[in-house]
């Protein structure tokens, strides 16, 4: 099963690009279903009065002005369904849901991400509302292409698409203008970006031409990509992180902290990189499309920063693609208005929000042009434009939450510089290949 949703998702990819060019058209179709206002005005009769606090859990601060107002528009519809939106850090977020999930106390309404859905689904932790597709109460159709698939096993939907993001090469301008080089183009290789990082870097007055972080997705996964390389088969059976072009892209962004082209990697652990970015202290950086509120809301780079493509490798642009659901608690003791919030959060109304605040890049068909404009002064359309050379986030099985937790803690072995790049990349793979066998 996880191997049909993986190939779902990569139906998306090919088509999402279409989904952008006619979303004029498809913003007016299918939207009388899928209207929060409408349909709560059509059924008001049949909504819930009871007073209700519904617990929407995320893991993104970032997003949580963008969500609150959202929350705040469906309780203005919904006078009796307060929302409190509660923000848990990534690195903790799934610690807890995995303690709440068999406890039964899992939120009422919470953020999904592919990698876990497998799991979650399968324990029936999940309320299924394939029921409500299927009366029509909300229309799956109306997300970018295939996107609702990520969320579907063995025929029952589980979760309403929220968004989809790729990554982008920032650059400070003013670092760039001061050196007199060129802003990064779609010319541009791996080479290239080497090349112009170390002549950026004043290691001296603390600044790098490029954060060579320790990550995957916003990382060297690209990276791996882009030089020919995997980070799974196709068939998700087996680790791509042995083969040789994967290990010659990962030796080659190990290689710019040793020439002191990037921060090293006990730098980027004591001020992540984005961070660092955002001080003036980082010339470039992979990040991804959900951290431009962030970046744009720093004082020191604000007006002094842009977006370009990821540079293109051996063969191709590497790229990974995501995309998040909401979902709801098969144990919530207020499924009803949970259903309508869930319902509401997949709205049009919902999506143009999260557009126009630049949370992300909206999955409902016909808003992502909103997001596009929601800073023009920033070069948004890459996130977008990079859709087509996207390979998605390597997720969808079982294995995926035990070698994907496992992962960090042999990679920074070779950040540190205690083994090689090689002797890591061999080592992930293993356990990789392991946790796939025991998983099966």
């Amino acid at each position: 099963m996880a191997k049909r949703n993986k190939f779902s998702f990569m139906f998306a990819v090919v088509f999402i690009v279409l989904a952008l060019v006619t979303a004029a058209c498809s913003s007016n179709s299918n939207n009388t279903v899928n209207n929060g206002s409408k349909n709560n005005a059509e059924g008001a009769t049949d909504k819930p009065q009871k007073n209700v606090t519904l617990t929407y859990s995320i893991w993104d601060k970032i997003q949580q002005p963008a969500m609150e107002a959202i929350a705040k528009e469906f309780t203005a519809e919904n006078p009796n369904i307060k929302i409190k939106v509660e923000v848990i850090p990534w690195g903790d977020y799934w610690t807890k849901m995995s303690a709440a999930a068999p406890a039964g106390t899992l939120p009422d309404v919470f953020w999904m991400h592919g990698g876990q859905f497998v799991k979650y689904a399968t324990g029936n932790f999940l309320e299924p509302i394939t029921s409500k597709v299927q009366a029509g109460e909300i229309d799956l159709n109306n997300y970018a292409a295939d996107l609702a698939t990520i969320y579907t096993l063995n025929g029952e939907n589980y979760g309403v698409p929220k968004d989809f993001d790729t990554i982008g090469l920032a650059y400070n301008k003013e670092l760039f203008d001061q050196a007199n080089i060129p802003y990064p183009d779609d010319t541009w290789d791996y080479a290239k970006l080497a090349e112009v990082a170390k002549q950026l870097s004043q290691p001296e007055k603390g600044i790098y031409g490029f954060g060579a972080k320790l990550d995957t997705q916003t990382g060297y996964w690209n990276d791996m990509l882009a030089n020919g390389g995997s980070i799974l088969s196709a068939d998700l059976s087996k680790s791509g992180y042995d083969d040789p072009a994967s290990i010659e892209a990962l030796k080659a962004r190990y290689q710019m902290i040793l020439d002191g082209a990037s921060p090293t990697h006990q730098q980027m652990t004591d001020t992540e990189a984005t961070e660092m970015f955002k001080s003036g202290r980082l010339a470039m950086i992979f990040d991804g499309s959900w951290r431009i509120s962030d970046i744009d809301a720093s004082e020191i780079i604000k007006g002094k920063w842009d977006w370009a493509k990821l540079p293109t490798g051996k063969s191709k642009r590497g790229n990974i693609i995501n995309g998040l659901g909401n979902v709801m608690s098969a144990k919530g003791k207020n499924k009803e208005e949970s259903w309508l919030f869930l319902k509401f959060l997949g709205s049009q109304k919902a999506a143009e929000i999260t557009a126009e605040m630049g949370a992300a890049i909206p999955a409902f068909n016909g808003t992502q042009d909103a997001w596009l404009t929601s800073r023009p002064h920033l070069n948004l359309k890459v996130f977008t434009e990079q859709v087509a050379d996207a390979i998605p986030y390597p997720s969808g099985s079982k294995s995926y939450p035990v070698w994907f937790a496992k992962e960090p803690e042999i990679m920074s072995q070779a950040w540190g510089g205690a083994i090689t790049v090689e002797d890591a990349a061999k080592k992930v793979a293993e356990m990789m290949n392991q946790a796939i066998a025991e998983t099966k």
